[in-house]
């Protein structure tokens, strides 16, 4: 018996020995590492807003795909290109973020020598800046820029500050911006152009209300900066002084010092609630100091993000970017491949809920205090907020961004010197 077996042995591992190594069936293959890497603009982690987003959206990444984050803060402008190729020789990193205008240059130069990676650019034209110096590459197909329809966004919360204006007598709305780039003229010219609609509503529906639109009713500031948050207050501070219904926030950051400001004067005059108002931007801001935020111009800086994880994990990623020759636009009603795909709202209480919910998952992370109050005071004090404005402001900014979606208006689209100088001539 044990002479049989030993036979048998003998002859299977002659007959294995027979068979090629290729029509054996071979042990499943490892699943490549993925690793996404997010390159931030020198706003960093921690400002609220534009570069908090892009890391929202690679941690939402992150718990649907599986992949990994790795985070490369950028301190100063000469670290673009250094990041974005240490990004790049990370054997196991797939997609590389760089989050701002400011690195349109950087993306466009490491992306060229890395033709093997994928890169995707937040508010940047780097596909330009192929098209003009290398023609014959454009569009560059690992490289795909991210914006968004700001101005049309400006524009509803322009509307909504002008609206408040007229229901408490005030003579003016505000804005603090940071580096005076193209990207900031979107936001600066639809803040301007929402005013000016919003005064021309107010004379249609509102008579009572109602007063002229003119060239001095904007308040605004470019304080060359996006991290120096004490310029965000003491340009804020200067428009409250002159009783500034509401101030707009397009600096990340300083919108801190905004809030300072306000803050002020809350509790000088021991208020609970504005005006003065201020109206965020990029996240949804309102938590922040509740009763005192109107509201915030939401660009999903995370959805795009995300979009591009998802569209490089399911191969699609360079077919989108030879689609849509580069530059993916996300804005109201927008649509990618035949789906909704928006990256521009008015902050809503359901995104409110969302926020709250990452200041709650911040707390357990670092152990720190960073909600002002519990989730369920701070959605009651936003709600009771904007339940004391008058319905008709609400329904008014909703008829706008109807307009908007319709295309029965255009909101202007200023990306060029000539027509900024054109629009601050018209609007101030």
């Amino acid at each position: 018996m044990k002479s049989r077996l030993w036979l048998v042995a003998l002859v299977t591992a002659f007959v294995m020995l027979l068979i090629p190594p290729y029509a054996q069936t071979p042990a499943p293959a490892a699943a490549k590492p993925f690793k996404i890497a997010v390159v931030s603009d020198v706003g960093g982690r921690g400002d609220l807003s534009f570069n908090d987003m892009a890391f929202k959206g690679g941690e939402d990444a992150e718990r649907d795909f599986g992949v990994r984050m790795v985070e490369l803060v950028s301190k100063v402008e000469a670290d673009y290109v250094p990041n974005l190729t240490t990004a790049a020789r990370d054997p196991d990193v797939q997609l590389i973020v760089g989050v701002g205008f400011l690195l349109s240059d950087a993306l466009a130069q490491v992306a060229r020598k890395f033709p093997n990676k994928n890169f995707v650019g937040i508010d940047t034209f780097s596909q330009f800046i192929v098209k003009d110096k290398f023609p014959a590459q454009y569009p560059l197909l690992n490289l795909m820029d991210i914006v968004y329809e700001e101005h049309k966004g400006s524009a509803l919360v322009g509307a909504l500050g002008t609206l408040l204006a007229a229901q408490y007598n005030k003579p003016f709305i505000g804005g603090v911006f940071g580096i005076e780039i193209p990207v900031l003229w979107k936001f600066e010219i639809g803040y301007k152009w929402g005013a000016r609609w919003a005064t021309e509503w107010l004379a249609k529906n509102k008579p009572d209300k109602a007063f002229k639109y003119n060239t001095g009713f904007v308040l605004w500031t470019y304080t060359g900066t996006f991290s120096d948050i004490p310029k965000g207050y003491a340009a804020a501070k200067a428009m409250y002084a002159k009783d500034a219904v509401a101030v707009y926030n397009i600096a990340g950051p300083l919108g801190l010092g905004i809030n300072q400001a306000v803050q002020e004067i809350a509790r000088a005059r021991g208020l609970k609630t504005g005006p003065p108002f201020w109206i965020g931007v990029d996240a949804n801001q309102d938590w922040i100091n509740p009763g005192f935020i109107i509201a915030s111009m939401m660009k999903r800086v995370d959805k795009g993000v995300y979009f591009a994880t998802k569209s490089v994990k399911d191969g699609k990623f360079r077919g989108v970017v030879k689609q849509i020759n580069g530059t993916l636009v996300l804005g109201l009603g927008t649509k990618v491949a035949g789906e909704l795909t928006e990256g521009i709202s008015v902050s809503t209480l359901a995104d409110l809920n969302e926020f709250v919910s990452m200041g709650q998952n911040a707390e357990k992370l670092t152990g720190k205090k960073v909600l002002p109050a519990s989730p369920a005071d701070i959605r009651a004090r936003v709600k009771a907020m904007r339940d004391a404005q008058p319905p008709w402001v609400w329904s008014a900014v909703a008829e706008l961004e109807k307009l908007i979606r319709d295309g029965k208006v255009q909101v202007p689209f200023v990306f060029t010197k000539p027509d900024i100088e054109k629009w601050r001539k018209e609007l101030g």
